[in-house]
């Protein structure tokens, strides 16, 4: 059949096919790039290696975009592709994952009613990003922690660069404002510099702080401190002495950025981090003895602490004082409008007022990851909020009271972690993730803590087969292990199923035998 419409028709399909193939290349190449787990590596080494200088180029006026965050959402496609199908239905299943989603789509749902929707781009795309980064990890986490010895090499050497500059820069104020004064807009946001140096100062200008490449030495320190205890996490999977010298490093570098709060924490998290990783080794008479031996010389550092530096102390209250007066405005706005909260832009349109009614010189942020998360998306997000860090802390312990292939000191050291940010977030601005520094090293422990949860899902589908990481499949063995034929150490007859010993009544009991 010849004619116009045959022929206009045959035109048609070349066209769609000549589009396709475009489009299934790409297809075909993102999913060979999702399963090598050389490639993956490689994304997850990118990310990690733009974890601290971020790199801001766009120009001082537009919007401060960070070239981590860039990648990582370029990346997005690929990352996806690494979690399809199986993977995703895991994941999915996870309660931490579950809230992540719902948190993310309800920033996403408060832009309708919020007074500056424009206000909230910064806070969805980081969350955005989290969620990216933690899918990333999960996929090499699937290839177990052999990775990891090559993603540390581009990770920790910024950790204890950071370190060192916070120490410099401490001993060297000038230094600093030199820093800040010429290309610290490159590792914190051009126009968030500009604002350093005209109406919206950070303390990091205070010569008692030092922030490093950052502009708040309150964040810097609990980037130091939540790394020193990631290190200590990650050497337990890869056995890497270095890496724990780069945890005492980061920790040891904590007070040199006056943070207050932190300055206490990183005494009292580890020692706390240590008597819990006592609690589960020893029984509960020698536990009382060990806790109590670890009691005694933390209170005395920090009453040493509190005690030789009054002015420790004076500046600790005065910035709670600081502080309350800002959430005293949180708790009024609460009691107005609790279940929508504020969306964004309504915290600083309502503090503006309360600041004039006040005489307080400027617009504060909540400085409370709570208050801050109910300010924006109202009650729901504060329970959400809540509820990942109870899901968080309840999958720790979960992972403690079993016997798996996960360290007890990464889990414990994982715990101490997610505590700091939350501890810490209750007195700053940050996110459940800590900030945008934090995105990718916070992701890589929530990825090994959920990855024998993710495998146990697996392991409910099938009684018989056993998922591996390469997708190749492992036929469980009838042959019993040699925990299921001895249950107890020591001296004792196996118990052998009949599928071993076949027919027959077996042996005779051991007192029979001994006669």
């Amino acid at each position: 059949m010849t004619g116009p419409l045959p022929a206009a028709r045959r035109r048609l399909d070349r066209l769609a096919t000549a589009a396709a193939d475009p489009a299934r290349r790409l297809f075909d190449r993102l999913a060979t790039a999702a399963a090598d787990p050389v490639r993956l590596a490689v994304l997850a080494t990118v990310v990690l290696f733009l974890a601290l200088p971020q790199v801001y180029l766009l120009p001082r006026g537009s919007v401060d975009i960070a070239l981590g965050t860039v990648v990582a959402l370029l990346l997005a496609p690929v990352i996806l592709f690494a979690a399809r199908g199986e993977s995703v239905r895991r994941l999915l299943r996870l309660a931490l994952v579950r809230i992540l989603l719902l948190l993310l789509a309800l920033r996403l749902l408060t832009l309708a009613w919020s007074p500056e929707p424009r206000a909230g781009l910064q806070s969805i795309t980081l969350l955005g990003q989290f969620v990216v980064t933690l899918v990333l990890m999960s996929a090499v986490a699937g290839y177990g922690t052999a990775p990891l010895r090559g993603l540390q090499l581009w990770y920790w050497p910024w950790v204890l660069f950071e370190a060192g500059l916070v120490v410099v820069f401490r001993v060297l104020p000038g230094l600093e404002d030199a820093f800040l004064h010429s290309i610290a807009g490159y590792f914190a946001g051009q126009n968030a510099v500009a604002a350093l140096f005209g109406d919206n100062p950070n303390n990091v200008l205070d010569p008692a702080k030092a922030g490093g490449v950052f502009i708040n030495a309150n964040v810097a320190a609990m980037f130091l401190g939540i790394n020193g205890l990631a290190a200590f996490a990650l050497a337990a999977l890869t056995g890497a002495r270095w890496v724990r010298v780069v945890g005492v490093v980061a920790l040891l570098a904590v007070p040199f950025t006056g943070s207050k709060s932190a300055t206490v924490l990183v005494v009292a998290l580890p020692a706390a981090a240590y008597g819990l990783h006592r609690l589960r080794r020893y029984p509960t008479g020698v536990l009382r003895r060990y806790l109590l031996i670890a009691t005694v010389p933390l209170g005395a550092a920090l009453a040493l602490l509190f005690t030789l530096n009054r002015g420790f102390l004076d500046a600790l209250l005065e910035a709670f004082a600081g502080r309350s007066v800002i959430w005293r405005f949180g708790a009024e706005a609460f009691r107005d409008s609790p279940l929508l909260g504020l969306g964004y832009g309504g915290w600083n349109l309502g503090f503006a007022a309360y600041a004039d009614q006040h005489d307080i010189w400027r617009v504060f942020p909540p400085h409370n990851i709570l208050l801050g998360a109910w300010a924006v998306t109202g009650i729901a997000g504060l329970a959400l909020t809540v509820g990942f860090f109870v899901v968080a802390f309840r999958l720790v312990a979960r992972r403690m009271s079993t016997h798996g292939q996960v360290p007890r000191v990464y889990l414990v050291c994982v715990g101490t972690a997610l505590a700091w940010i939350l501890v810490q977030g209750l007195g700053e601005n940050t996110d459940i993730f800590g900030d945008i520094h934090l995105i990718p090293i916070v992701a890589v422990l929530v990825a090994y803590l959920i990855r024998p949860v993710i495998e146990e899902s697996g392991n409910e589908e099938s009684e018989d087969n056993v998922s591996h990481p390469d997708g190749g499949r492992r036929t469980t063995s009838a042959v019993p292990a040699v925990g299921d034929v001895h249950h107890e150490p020591g001296p004792g007859d196996a118990e052998l199923p009949a599928v071993v010993r076949g027919e027959g009544p077996g042996p005779e009991p051991a007192a029979d035998r001994r006669g």
